[in-house]
């Protein structure tokens, strides 16, 4: 008889490899992964998909400079999310297909392609999905999957969101 867990989160890359950041947004004590939210995963035995790193991709390097989702949202920067949304979503169409169980997406807050629920903006913060997150979204809403944001300054709110998931679908 498998031992294997059946429960899986999706996770933006940069939540176990902060050097995928842009320069200058790594300011907690998290200097390689956001270990709080990484260890309650492991410790709650879940599989942990990482998803793609849609700005690093797209610039092909880790050393760029931080930009709003004005600076992304173009038909090139779009078109790639498109393109990485599919791929992510066949991943959480066949697990769940597969009978096992997506507990969870996480969505890093105010980067413009992970943001779950507010981003920064020229005009203050904005409520809103960053550009990847909401084609994630499109594909996968008929599935009912919790999303939640990470936000790395208010990581007890997000840790206490995540746990309460957890604790459902347990």
């Amino acid at each position: 008889m498998s031992n294997r867990s059946k429960k899986f989160v999706f996770i933006p890359f940069c939540l176990i490899a902060q050097a995928y950041q842009a320069q200058g947004i790594v300011k907690y004590e998290w200097k390689s992964s956001i270990k709080p939210i990484v260890q309650l995963l492991i410790d709650n035995d879940i599989n942990i998909i990482q998803m793609p790193c849609a700005e690093a991709l797209f610039k092909d390097s880790l050393i760029r400079k931080p930009n709003g989702i004005s600076k992304y949202n173009t038909k090139e920067f779009n078109e790639h999310c498109e393109v990485l949304a599919d791929e992510v979503s066949k991943q959480v169409h066949m697990i769940c297909k597969s009978n096992y169980n997506v507990i969870a997406i996480l969505g890093i807050e105010q980067s413009p392609s992970c943001c779950v629920n507010y981003i920064y903006t020229n005009h203050g913060m904005e409520k809103r999905k960053g550009l990847f997150m909401d084609k994630l979204y499109n594909k996968i809403k008929d599935l009912e999957i919790p999303i939640i944001g990470i936000n790395r300054k208010y990581i007890n709110k997000s840790m206490k969101e995540l746990e309460k998931i957890i604790e459902n679908k347990s």
